[in-house]
């Protein structure tokens, strides 16, 4: 049951990552999705491989489930991350044109 949740949110957190790219881009989208999940991510999977593996794992361990759903996973999350927070980056370096006046002229 908790490996099914876990693959729901990772599936919602995909589709939420792939649609806010096309969002406005902005560094408080950055600081308030991407970068929360980017460490939740990296944190549970450090728990998994330091407490949980061990524990469990006995030396009969022959499916690695990190192969097959947690690196794709971690590697998604981490380009995404990365990716958003150059384009808002560079969305909020970006000046509009200005508008020419009516003084341009002596």
């Amino acid at each position: 049951m908790v490996t099914l949740l876990v693959l729901v949110l990772g599936l919602l957190q995909g589709v939420m990552s792939i649609l806010l790219f096309t969002y406005r881009k902005s560094l408080a989208l950055f600081y308030w999705f991407f970068l929360p999940t980017f460490l939740l991510a990296w944190v549970g999977y450090l728990y998994y491989e330091g407490v949980y593996i061990p524990r469990t794992c006995t030396g009969e361990c022959n499916i690695r489930v990190d192969l097959v759903i947690i690196y794709p996973y971690l590697l998604f999350v981490t380009i995404c991350t990365i990716a958003y927070y150059v384009v808002s980056r560079r969305a909020a370096g970006a000046k509009p044109p200005e508008e020419p006046s009516g003084n341009d002229h002596p």
